[in-house]
């Protein structure tokens, strides 16, 4: 360290190697970028410098250069670990959902691990407090203005390369393949963009006389006919057919259900925008009908977007036909922040597994699907309309444990492709849940059959599960395909044929099936997805609709958040017995994320059934306010509602 810049830019390259090697997941590929592709190396290379020129500026370097590698090496570890999980690399989004998947994560580790991840960050700060206090003290004296010319010029460098690289076309800011952006940009200037690229650009052709023209265009009926089925989505967590994986075999199929529809109803691979993990930009696409590929690099607008505005969506578009609309998620409503998110959307209720009772769990502690019917029929039964239903599952969710014994399950692969045998168990486990998750479809639709109202069900995976499957693997070499379905319990009177969509044009297409044109991006799906300059015009009309001034609606938006209610069947306190000195809750449809509350005070309290909780060793008197809280799973330090209160009368002490 006595040596500053020479420890300066050995770090810095020594630092920036490792990550790019990781980011590539190739040492060959890394010295490609480095004698081919210099300037993109360079670049991402000075903004490592930029950083490690923050220690110049210390005498105690031995300190800031440990605490600045250890934390470029956490990046890196993080993005391995990704990579090796979901084959995609470290990103902003995942700093986003960070709270989500630590707090998941953390359910899953026993005490063990606990203690050592535990005794590790402690490792880790005493030994930075310790080079902090005690450290090798550079003895020379530091030349400040060297040192900034240093920092200003990585600074200036970084900028220069971003300029000409944008002039030039040799950087992407925005792009939607994640790997192959990285790979081509190189790791720290794509996250980067991630960060910093959020919304859509400004169309070159974008003005009100041009917006208007469009409205003109889209005006028309938004239904052909008087017919109004119940309309169901269920977007299936993680859910492919395994013998699309040429790597494994099996002796029967693990998902007969499924294909047994795809073989009788339209159906076809459906290109969605992630791979391994994302759910919530599926969603996005499914819900709103806008490609991402014309958003920002990686962007996640249920945050970026969706916390404080409303936009054009299917809840809307089925209400303008005279739909309720029901969002139902066999996990937390706060998970992507769902419980703000779809009254945004225009959902009337939204029932998550806080107001769910009777929950099957599976081993790594995800709740099973089949709960899920139960809580659609609930909400076809709540109303006299017909109903828009949106159900996102979860069974499928990893991380899919390492140790599982195929003995355990009813189905599992018979062979190994060499390149995926490392990942034997956690497949198997895979294919158990979602054979499990087959039998739902099959209950469903048997169910449905026999309902006495029209329903349609539209049934897609979200994703590829997050296990390290090359594309080279796969039956049509893509990451970014699953399948979907579109039964019902009628005859459609559409012709419907069998066609592999997008994403975001597949709730356009549902309503070309049933007669339906409700929305202005639904009818420009219908009308313009043949137009040579359809993605132009469709990414113009996102732009009005998101940044611009909302020209096609009369230059205001007429969407406003729902009062969204959340949970359809309703929670309530019927009465209250004091025994003993345990107070005794009576009521209905408590579940084991409720709790008491006494006035405003939040009580331990024992679920014992669904009509009955309770709490020990308590003090009642008369006037106290009863009520049941049902409690933010990812906050359990709040609840996401609360009963009107009972109050104590003549409760003995």
């Amino acid at each position: 360290m006595d040596k500053p810049y020479i420890s300066w830019f050995v770090l810095s390259f020594t630092v920036y190697f490792i990550l790019e090697v990781i980011n590539q997941r190739s040492l060959w590929d890394t010295l490609k970028l480095l004698f081919l592709k210099p300037h993109i190396f360079l670049l991402n290379l000075a903004i490592v410098a930029f950083v490690y020129s923050i220690g110049l500026y210390f005498k105690r370097k031995l300190f800031t250069y440990s605490l600045i590698t250890f934390l470029w090496l956490v990046v890196g570890g993080i993005n391995l670990v990704l990579l090796i999980q979901r084959n995609t690399q470290f990103n902003a989004s995942d700093i986003v959902v960070f709270q989500y998947g630590m707090f998941i994560t953390m359910r899953y580790f026993n005490a063990f691990t606990v203690i050592l991840l535990v005794l590790a960050i402690a490792a880790v700060v005493f030994g930075m407090v310790v080079l902090c206090k005690k450290g090798h003290k550079f003895p020379g004296t530091i030349n400040y203005k060297t040192v900034a010319l240093i920092t200003s010029v990585c600074a200036v460098l970084c900028a220069f390369l971003i300029l000409l690289g944008d002039v030039c076309g040799f950087l992407d800011s925005r792009f939607t393949n994640i790997d192959e952006g990285y790979k081509k940009n190189g790791f720290l200037y794509s996250f980067g963009c991630s960060l910093f690229e959020q919304g859509i650009e400004e169309p070159e052709n974008y003005d009100s006389g041009s917006i208007q023209a469009l409205a003109t265009e889209l005006e028309g009926d938004i239904a052909d006919n008087d017919n109004r089925p119940n309309v169901i989505f269920i977007q299936l967590e993680s859910f492919i057919d395994p013998e699309e994986i040429k790597g494994l075999e099996f002796e029967n199929s693990p998902i007969p259900n499924f294909k047994n529809l795809m073989e009788n109803y339209p159906s076809g691979y459906l290109r969605v925008p992630v791979v391994g993990g994302g759910t919530a930009n599926t969603e996005f696409e499914i819900l709103t009908g806008m490609n991402l590929k014309h958003f920002g690099t990686i962007e996640l607008p249920y945050e970026s977007l969706l916390l404080d505005d409303t936009c054009e969506s299917m809840p809307y578009n089925y209400k303008a036909l005279g739909y309720s609309t029901h969002a139902i998620h066999n996990f937390s409503a706060g998970f992507y922040k769902r419980n703000t998110v779809y009254s945004n959307l225009g959902f009337d209720t939204f029932t998550s597994f806080e107001y769910m009772t009777d929950i099957e769990y599976n081993d790594i502690g995800w709740a099973k699907d089949k709960i899920i019917e139960r809580y659609i029929f609930s909400a076809l039964e709540s109303t006299e309309n017909s109903d828009f239903v949106f159900a996102v599952t979860v069974q499928g969710h990893g991380s899919y444990p390492n140790d599982f014994d195929d003995a355990q399950s009813d189905i599992s692969s018979t062979y190994f492709h060499e390149d995926i045998s490392d990942y034997e168990a956690e497949i198997n486990y895979y294919v158990s849940q979602i054979h499990e998750m087959d039998e739902f479809i099959g209950s469903l639709t048997d169910s449905l059959t026999k309902f006495d109202e029209d329903t349609v069900v539209v049934f897609y995976g979200d994703h590829l599960p997050g296990i390290n499957i090359n594309p080279e693997l796969l039956e049509r070499n893509n990451l970014y395909e699953t399948e979907y379905v579109i039964w019902s319990n009628f005859e459609l009177e559409a012709e419907a044929k069998n066609k592999n969509l997008q994403t975001y044009r597949l709730a356009a297409y549902v309503q070309e099936l049933l007669g339906f044109s409700s929305g202005k991006i639904t009818k420009l799906h219908q009308r313009y997805s043949d137009d040579k300059d359809y993605q132009k015009i469709l990414q113009t009309l996102e732009y009005d609709i998101i940044e611009g001034d909302d020209v096609i609606y009369g230059s205001e938006n007429p969407y406003l958040p729902t009062e969204m209610k959340l949970g359809v069947e309703d929670i309530k306190v019927r009465s209250v017995d004091y025994i003993d000195k345990c107070l005794y809750v009576n009521g209905v449809n408590f579940n084991e994320h409720s709790a008491i509350y006494i006035n405003v005070t939040k009580k331990s309290t024992v679920y014992l059934n669904s009509n009955t909780l309770m709490i020990e060793n308590v003090r009642i008197k008369d006037g106290d306010e009863i009520s049941v809280g049902q409690i933010n799973y990812q906050m359990p330090w709040t609840f996401l509602t609360k009963t009107d209160p009972y109050i104590c009368d003549r409760i003995g002490n």
